[in-house]
């Protein structure tokens, strides 16, 4: 993964200074089991589950990384090492798609 490669190479002291901001071309619902987003130019239609919608609430709050898999750590009881590796996965896929993109503080 494009993310994982760059943190693991470039920036491991630096983690923490990654954000993702929304592109303002995804339109987002929200419901019960998740979160379905639109990319409204390219009509594309994208579906997470839960810890999606959480990722994505995470981002919407200018989380940073870590602070986004700490919150998927607590709210679902998972290993923090786990929760960041799904979180990673989850920001490469959402980045591949043009949906966020990156900032370095």
């Amino acid at each position: 993964m494009f993310i994982t490669e760059e943190i693991n190479t470039n920036m491991p002291n630096q983690i923490s200074n990654i954000n993702f901001v929304l592109n303002p071309e995804a339109s987002t619902s929200f419901h019960d089991d998740g979160l379905v987003i639109l990319h409204t130019r390219k009509g594309s239609l994208f579906t997470a589950n839960r810890t999606g919608a959480s990722i994505w609430r995470g981002i919407e709050q200018q989380l940073s990384l870590e602070a986004i898999a700490r919150g998927i750590s607590d709210e679902y009881q998972v290993p923090a090492g786990t929760a960041r590796e799904h979180t990673i996965c989850f920001l490469s896929a959402l980045e591949r798609q043009t949906l966020i993109q990156r900032e370095v503080a």
